[in-house]
């Protein structure tokens, strides 16, 4: 009788389960990334109204580097290197999608955070100044009269601040 020598061992480890004879331990092992869904919606949504914010005021963005200090040689790069930032979260936006749809525990769960996140900064950034108006509106007398309120003490704090003149506006109309 032969003598089993640990390349046979391997070997029939590998013909019984292929998935532990390539991963070892790992390839049974739980997720343990903990799920933070609120806090991966915050960085979800400071992080995508951030990239809307630049794709939508590009103008502005050009027209405000050429008001500034900044030598015109550098321009280029700052819009390139606006561009890559908007490129990387594409790629980035997709990888979330794709984790929240294949993962498991934490790692969906944190990925649905950020994809949630992300579609709320969208809708706040593109919801047209009327809703506000109407949903100021549609306050009670009460309500409306506490959000003036606090808008005249933040008038002694940064002068010329009115809260119910504030509206969410893009310079492309948006």
């Amino acid at each position: 009788m032969k003598k089993l020598t640990h390349a046979d061992f391997r070997t029939r480890v590998a013909r019984v389960d292929p998935r532990f004879a390539r991963m070892g331990h790992a390839a049974y092992a739980r997720d343990a990334t903990p799920a933070k869904p609120f806090g991966m919606a915050l960085l979800g949504f400071g992080w995508f109204y951030l990239v809307v914010s630049v794709a939508y005021r590009r103008d502005h963005i050009a027209a405000s580097l050429r008001q500034g200090s900044l030598p015109d040689e550098y321009h280029g790069w700052i819009m390139h290197g606006l561009a890559v930032l908007l490129a990387a979260s594409m790629v980035m936006l997709c990888m979330h999608l794709m984790r929240y749809m294949s993962k498991t525990g934490g790692k969906r769960k944190n990925s649905g955070g950020i994809l949630t996140g992300g579609m709320l900064a969208l809708t706040l950034f593109n919801t047209p100044p009327g809703i506000w108006q109407m949903g100021f509106g549609m306050l009670d007398g009460n309500s409306q009269t506490a959000i003036l309120t606090a808008s005249a003490a933040f008038g002694d704090t940064i002068p010329g601040l009115q809260l119910d003149k504030i509206a969410s506006v893009a310079s492309n109309g948006h």
